[in-house]
Order: structure tokens, then sequence, then C-alpha cells
């Protein structure tokens, strides 16, 4: 085990490394500081957004993007995403067209250079709002934008055209992210940063056919027990004891547990156990089962952002101090762990805000088919 007093070390060098190499590329970028904003509605601006991290990250980013879209008619915004969160943006009107950058694999990188020089972007957006990234600075020395922008005040500050002040600590990340918008005109007080997800017709049916599949009737209710992280998974037995007591709460109701093909025999084994279903459906059709539910029940992973994009009223799981990163203006309840994981969270708080939101949810059904988008 590596001594307290060398991994302080170890970190300060990683902080000293990054502030050099933020500082070498940084002189590479074209541009020097803007003084003013420039008039976007005279005439078309090509806009990159940079987001190449993980599924819920990217719903978060939906609102930024819509804000950004309608900010003027003359924006044409991209996106460079991830393989695996990509998927997200399908069917989003916002945006004109969606590249896909893999950091994990080195060829990715001169070929995503390539492209993007190609576009003559007129202006980047670091999307890595929280922490600056090295890989985040290569790409937009790759675009050579002429407009850069990103949250000021941080070690690669200097690498911004136009910074933008950040969001008082404690803010949302979406709040945080939302700061972005301000150099097109965007209002961040008065914006709706409710993130959203598209689905289509056929996804919709699916989810429709997946829910009837069985006749029942009643309330829908799904169980999702994937999580990206070990510390991020509850116990099955909890699992199971939670959806019990959904059923005791719903009588008429349709209770789906909802899994990964990875977790295909433990989402069978809690099916069983409590009365449920289990179903694996691929990520976009997940969407759509949430888009058709009633409660959604979930730690918190991409679909408990999922739910927020369709204000499903939920129960998400979250670990301790991670407030900022809980579903955005979500309706129902977050129920936090003690400790560093989600196992140090007991049942019974979490049956009592599942049944508490679901007899919620019961008497302010809406008629079926009337969820949004």
């Amino acid at each position: 085990m590596t001594p307290p007093r060398v991994k302080r070390a170890l970190k300060q060098l990683e902080r000293i490394w990054k502030r050099v190499v933020f500082r070498g590329l940084g002189a590479l970028l074209p541009g020097k500081r803007a003084a003013f904003t420039p008039d976007w509605g005279a005439r078309p601006h090509r806009v990159l957004y940079l987001r190449y991290d993980r599924i819920g990250d990217m719903i978060m980013a939906t609102p930024l993007i819509r804000a950004i879209a309608t900010s003027h008619p003359t924006i044409q915004l991209d996106v460079l995403a991830s393989p695996t969160n990509a998927i997200v943006l399908a069917g989003n009107p916002h945006v004109r067209r969606v590249r896909t950058f893999d950091r994990k694999r080195f060829a990715s990188f001169a070929r995503t250079a390539r492209v993007l020089r190609r576009e003559h972007y007129d202006v980047v957006i670091d999307g890595m709002v929280l922490q600056p990234s090295v890989t985040m600075l290569i790409l937009m020395l790759a675009t050579g934008a002429r407009y850069r922008i990103g949250i000021g005040g941080r070690a690669n500050d200097f690498i911004y055209t136009l910074p933008v002040s950040p969001a008082p600590p404690g803010e949302h990340q979406i709040v945080q992210s939302a700061m972005t918008a301000v150099p097109f005109g965007v209002d961040v007080q008065r914006t709706s940063w409710r993130p959203e997800l598209f689905v289509d017709a056929a996804e919709r049916e699916r989810a429709e056919a997946t829910w009837r599949s069985d006749g029942a009737e009643g309330l829908r209710i799904l169980v999702n027990i994937a999580a990206g992280e070990a510390r991020r998974r509850w116990p099955p037995e909890r699992v199971e004891a939670a959806i019990r007591g959904a059923r005791e709460a719903a009588s008429s109701c349709t209770i789906l547990v909802m899994a990964p093909p990875a977790d295909v025999a433990e989402a069978e084994r809690i099916a069983r156990a409590s009365g449920a279903r289990a179903v694996l459906p691929g990520l976009r059709d997940a969407f759509a089962l949430v888009a058709t539910a009633d409660v959604v029940f979930t730690p918190d992973t991409s679909i408990a952002h999922a739910a927020s994009a369709f204000a499903k009223p939920s129960v998400v799981l979250l670990i301790g101090g991670s407030g900022i990163f809980q579903p955005y203006e979500t309706p129902g309840r977050f129920v936090y762990s003690p400790g560093p994981t989600l196992e140090s969270l007991d049942a019974p708080p979490v049956i009592d805000a599942l049944v508490s939101v679901i007899r919620a949810a019961s008497a302010a059904r809406a008629p079926r088919g009337s969820s949004p988008r």
C-alpha cells in the first residue's frame, strides 16, 4: 500500500505535469482572448460541443445542447461523443451531426483530428466543466476553431478565448455546464435545464408491447438493477424486499426488473423471488421503457437521468455526497447511503420512499399514452 505522504507527492507531480502540458499545448492554439462575443446572427456559425464520457453525462448535457442550438437560427451544432454515449442523441433535432471519438484507442486521435480540422468549426466548447482534461485540450487544438469556450479560473483557463465564470460551488452539474451557454446570450436563470431524450414510434411500441406481454394492467413500475460501478449496486435481496413492498402498495401493477445481458441471471433471480418479470433491453429500448413507465426505481445510473428527461416519478439510490450529480428536477424521492457504497443503505428507508412515490403516482395516474415525447 502506498503511504499517504507518497500519494500526496505523486498527486502534486501530476498537477505540475498537467500544468506544463496545458501551457505547452495552449501556446499552439490559434486566437487570443476575445474582447467581446461574436455576432452569432450575422452569419452561420459551426459549433462543436465535446462530450465523450459516460451515458448519464450526455443525458445531462442535452439541455445545454438545446439551449445553444436554439439560441440563434444561424447556429449549426455538432457533438463529439464517445462510441458509448453517442446513442443518447439519436433523434435529437438540435444536433446537426454526431461524431464519435474513442479516447481508449490511440488511432482514434489521428482520425478524429483530421475530421475535425476539415469541418472548419468556428467554435468549440469544452464539456468537461468539473475537471480540466489534457485530451480535451488536444481535441480543441485539433479543431483550429477561433473561439474556444470553457469554464475559466482553472489550470487550463488560458486555452479559452471566451472563458466563462463558474457557477457557485455546490450547484448541480447541469447548472455548472449551463454557464458555457452564456456567450450565446442564454439567460441561465430563465432557461429550462431539464434533460431530454427522444424515442421514436417503433421504440415506444416495443416498450408498450413489453409492458402488455403478460396481460397485466395497473401501475407500471420499472426496476433497474444495473450500475456502472460496484459501489452503486444495491444488494439483490434488498431489491427483492423493495419490490415486495411495492406490490403491497399497488396490488394491481406490472413490475419489470430491467438489466443488461451481463446481469441476466441476477435479474431473473430477483424477478422469481419477488413476483416480477425480468427484461433485458438495449439502451434505446430501456429509454422507451422509462418513457412508458409510471414509476422508476433505480440506483444512480443513466436510467435515473432518463427518468429525469421524461419527468417520471422515481426513487433513486445515491451515494452520500453525490448531490451535484443527482437526477435534475426529477419528481419522487432520492435516498442517500450513509457510507461510500450503496451496500451501506438499508432496505426500510428505501421501501418507505418507494411506497410513498407509488401511492402518489397511483393517485395522480394519467391516462395511458400521455407520457411526454
